[in-house]
């Protein structure tokens, strides 16, 4: 996401701080870990219902396991609340249908996944919407919906490692929080955008980056109304008044990452980068002649960005341009970047592509390390200036943000607040660090280092810690004076 139109997503306004706690332990796995939460703040209360069923258990064993619920939340620092404990998604699929008259969404969510305990009963992450029934292994599970948490037990527990298929059936017209949900544009029109807090809004889900899973969206929408979603089209069917397009995410996506949108669009071939990556773009169907021109270059910005960061993570990419939609900002929703109309200007563009590699690819273990996004899509930017313009000076640049914003605060130790969330300690302060490595080890040591973080850890989760590992064992040398002053001094250093 783009710092300077954050002020603008109001809804995805807030931002986040952390006040030096320790990060979860870094991996690659993005499994949840089983720790305690309070629910979300500011859930909006949910339906209180309940279903039983003498179905057959779903697994046994002698002596019985310990069977305990997965917790309510995955110990975020800076997000108590976020996610859930006790089970890995593996994927969702999402069948669903918007009426645009009345604006309810009714949907049926099945997710796959995986038990990492013995599980009595585990919790899902759902606002604004009313739950008909749940099914574990096809068979009725009792269920309570409350503030933001809907908390299913299976007819009998879920040893460790079980897999096991959730269904939920429900309905209602959306919401949203002040980071974003289910949002109508000025054209009658739908979009689910934000950050860090938006699916939950639309489907059940672990609606945290800790947990990414692949993604199958069925979405019916009157077939005057184009539907937009993450990854690759994979099929239209007209249904007489409706037309229900599905699309299809096989890599791991963040939940906040997923975005939906439905209006008066038209979807652009934009063709492809030299590499083959397909540019599918979704623009207003009255201004595609400007914006197509506008988003041109996407092309040779992933030709740029795949020389320094290694190949594009993902099967297409593209961008969804909104409009009247309120305020501006942009978001790096994976495979499928969003832009309000009047942010799409060069600069944003690399910013929310580069993302992909950072963000997207390479997930967050913990909300309070944001710099890993943030600052490396900033650093981007320059980066592309290097590469369009060889005179170009990134340290003048640099140099000129100290004049420009309060950069004198520490990356990892803000308040243990979302207020922090998307500062320009975050962004530019950030991408500074990141040059002053580059200074410190040379250029050479500097790109093997991105790379190599890139394919270490694509697809999965990391601190910084695992930057900084990566960083030492790539230059050979003990970074963490650089480190500590650039992410912990108050004072703003320099190079």
């Amino acid at each position: 996401m783009r710092a300077s139109f954050l002020a603008a997503v109001v809804l995805i306004g807030a931002s986040c701080s952390s006040n030096g706690a320790s990060a979860p332990t870094a991996s690659t796995a993005s499994t949840p870990s089983a720790s305690t939460g309070s629910t979300a703040p500011g859930a909006t209360p949910g339906t209180e219902s309940s279903s039983v069923s003498s179905a057959a258990p779903t697994s046994s064993s002698l002596p019985p396991p310990s069977f305990q619920p997965g917790a309510a939340d995955v110990g975020d620092s800076l997000y108590p609340g976020a996610g859930n404990g006790g089970y890995d998604v593996e994927s969702y699929d999402l069948s669903l249908a918007w009426d645009p008259a009345s604006g309810e969404l009714e949907g049926t969510a099945t997710l796959d996944a995986t038990a990492t305990q013995a599980l009595s009963s585990f919790n899902l992450d759902l606002q604004s919407m009313d739950v008909s029934s749940v099914r574990v292994d096809g068979a009725v599970a009792r269920f309570v919906h409350t503030g933001g948490e809907l908390v299913v037990t299976p007819p009998s527990g879920l040893v460790a490692s079980a897999v096991f298929t959730t269904t939920v059936v429900y309905s209602g017209i959306p919401g949203a929080s002040s980071f974003g949900g289910w949002l109508r544009d000025g054209n009658g029109g739908v979009v689910a955008f934000g950050e860090p807090e938006v699916a939950a809004y639309w489907y059940p889900v672990n609606d945290h980056p800790l947990d990414k899973a692949s993604y199958t969206i069925h979405i019916s929408a009157p077939k005057d109304l184009t539907v937009a979603s993450n990854g690759t089209l994979i099929n239209q069917i007209d249904n007489g008044t409706t037309t229900t397009w599905t699309y299809s995410q096989p890599a791991p996506q963040a939940s906040y990452l997923t975005t939906l949108a439905i209006g008066d669009y038209e979807i652009v071939d934009a063709g492809t980068s030299a590499s083959g990556i397909p540019i599918r773009n979704v623009f207003p169907r009255d201004s595609v002649a400007e914006l197509t021109e506008t988003f041109a270059r996407q092309p040779a910005m992933i030709d740029a960005f795949e020389k320094l960061f290694g190949p594009y993570p993902f099967d297409v990419y593209g961008a969804l341009v909104l409009d009247n939609l309120g305020f501006g900002s942009a978001l790096e929703n994976q495979t499928l970047s969003v832009f309000t109309t009047g942010v799409t200007d060069e600069t944003v563009q690399v910013h929310e592509l580069a993302h992909q590699w950072f963000g997207n690819s390479v997930s967050l273990v913990d909300w309070a390390d944001i710099w890993l996004n943030e600052g490396f899509a900033t650093y981007a930017e320059l980066l592309w200036s290097e590469s369009q313009d060889p005179a170009f000076n990134t340290t003048a640049e640099i140099n000129q943000w100290r004049l420009q914003a309060d950069l004198d605060q520490p990356i990892t130790q803000l308040e243990p607040t979302l207020e922090g969330l998307f500062t320009a300690s975050v962004y530019r302060r950030g991408a500074m660090l990141l040059h002053a490595l580059r200074l410190e080890i040379g250029d050479k040591a500097f790109f093997e280092t991105l790379r190599t973080y890139v394919k270490t850890y694509a697809y999965g989760n990391v601190t910084t810690a695992d930057f900084i590992a990566i960083a030492e064992q790539t230059a050979g040398q003990q970074l963490d004076d650089l480190f500590d002053r650039w992410l912990n001094d108050v004072g703003l250093p320099t190079f």
